[in-house]
């Protein structure tokens, strides 16, 4: 069985990868090297820190934090921010049309910040990094989601 965690993290990979799919459907969860040489795009979903907040009504209640990275190549003449400028908007859109209920969270809050990252390569590659905390439940003897 899949715990809680990684249930959510699938989710929203999921959700990120529906029709139409974001990045050309290169959607991932934790991958270290996100973008081939070949591939312009890609968006990884990592799982961040998960804290327990509470016990209630005989369940745990969890804050969990996921980062969402949307990764664009520029053409070697390219300015980066710009190459990226579309699917961080896209992926944005989609994480704030998210419903909760429906990924088996109670709440989903998209934090206001996107954090850059460059680096200087022949063909320059950023990231553009998406903070998404997850409120959700599970069971209090297991790592199950809470139904």
């Amino acid at each position: 069985m899949t715990s809680a965690f990684v249930g959510l993290q699938n989710s929203l990979v999921a959700a990120l990868a529906s029709a139409p799919a974001l990045a050309g459907g290169r959607i991932y969860a934790n991958r270290l090297r996100p973008v081939s040489a070949a591939s312009t795009t890609a968006v990884v979903v990592r799982m961040d820190k998960t804290e327990g907040l509470q016990m209630v009504i005989g369940a745990v209640d969890w804050t969990s934090a996921y980062s969402v990275e949307c990764y664009a190549r520029a053409s070697n003449a390219g300015e980066p921010a710009t190459a990226i400028d579309q699917l961080l908007s896209d992926v944005w859109a989609r994480l704030c049309a998210l419903d909760a209920t429906a990924l088996g969270a109670i709440d989903i809050t998209v934090a206001p910040r996107i954090d850059w990252q460059y680096d200087d390569s022949e063909n320059p590659l950023v990231c553009a990094v998406i903070q998404l905390s997850v409120q959700h439940r599970t069971l209090p003897n297991s790592l199950q989601t809470w139904s």
